[in-house]
């Protein structure tokens, strides 16, 4: 089969690999559309040295399920699904919790364990998650990009009429802003720093603030009657931002730590105002038990995938896709790769 292998820093063979072969508990997929997700495009650049090459990673996989191991269910052979990643040991405490996404059993697409950038790929069977008719391949392919912040957003916990403040207006920062109204919130305001990334901000539901002309502790103070926000999510990672967040949730407030800080960013924790307002503040990613729930909200249009599509490309056109989330410019939110185009 095809597949993309990765070798080393921005070293990608596109080359033939051995297809994968079922075992008990795990399926095969056809890979019909897969998402490039940025934490892969950071390990490429060595930006974030997670795990070591050679390796075919890819988390973000949609596709047909083609084969099932001894003690699977067989009427799943031809089933369209999506795949949440985290493998799970199924003994520890975090399995049997339904948090497997903290169990040390580590996730497809990272070593050992081969991705989705290739046209097949095995997966536990706890794994797949059935799409309903309306969903695309191409949607489903960038579902678990938006899973992870919806996931975060169920753990946080939003009641409705909350507003809510996200810092980061990426990829994760604009599933914040669909899944929290989703969610019920009243008003999610965002901060930003270009015209492109605010027209991304209006599209998907949220008020921007631009940084460049506005203070942003004002505005939040205008927006929410001097007492801050509900729950501020920092999807950025940087020491600025989270500060941000800090400083406009109100007290008695939860802030959300999902952005991951570089290696060099040394973030000040203003821990005595943390205390003395009672601020919670707490780091989120995945919810195993919210992916039913998202896909009801895709196939219901409640969260938009389709409007997160900025490109299509064959997998053979890799490189380029990586180019593309690199350097494509602010109003680059995804790219979906087909395996099996020429």
């Amino acid at each position: 089969m095809k597949a993309v292998m990765w070798k080393g820093l921005y070293d990608l063979d596109y080359c033939d690999v051995p297809e994968p072969q079922v075992k008990p508990g795990w399926v095969k997929i056809k890979v019909k559309a897969l998402g490039l997700c940025v934490t892969e495009v950071h390990i490429i650049s060595g930006k974030f040295p997670v795990c070591d090459p050679p390796a075919v990673l890819g988390h973000e996989i949609c596709g047909d399920i083609v084969e099932v191991g001894e003690g699977c269910n067989p009427n799943n052979i031809g089933k369209r699904v999506v795949v949440e990643t985290y493998v799970g040991c199924g003994e520890c405490e975090f399995c049997k919790n339904g948090q497997k996404h903290l169990c040390d059993a580590g996730e497809i697409g990272y070593p050992p364990y081969d991705g989705g950038h290739a046209q097949y790929v095995i997966v536990p069977e706890g794994c797949v998650r059935f799409l309903k008719d309306n969903i695309s391949y191409d949607e489903g392919a960038i579902m678990e990009a938006v899973a992870c912040p919806f996931g975060a957003v169920v753990n946080a916990g939003v009641k409705d009429g909350d507003v809510v403040l996200v810092t980061g207006a990426g990829v994760a920062g604009l599933s914040f802003i669909q899944s929290t109204l989703a969610l019920g919130a009243k008003k999610v305001l965002c901060a930003v720093r270009n015209d492109a990334k605010a027209a991304l901000v209006k599209k998907f539901g949220g008020t921007p603030i631009d940084i460049r002309n506005n203070d942003l502790n004002d505005a939040v103070k205008k927006a929410t009657n001097g007492k801050g926000v509900d729950l501020a999510i920092d999807a950025a990672g940087a020491s600025s931002t989270i500060d941000s967040c800090i400083k406009n949730v109100k007290s008695g407030g939860k802030v959300v730590l999902y952005g991951i800080p570089s290696n060099d960013t040394k973030v000040d924790l203003p821990v005595i105002d943390c205390i003395l307002r009672q601020i919670t503040v707490v780091g989120y990613t995945g919810n195993e038990k919210a992916w039913d729930t998202l896909i009801d909200f895709v196939s219901q249009g409640k969260i938009s995938l389709k409007e997160m599509i900025s490109q299509t490309l064959p997998l053979s056109q890799f490189k380029k896709a990586v180019d593309i989330v690199e350097n494509g410019g602010p109003s680059v939110i995804k790219v979906v790769l087909h395996p099996w185009e020429d």
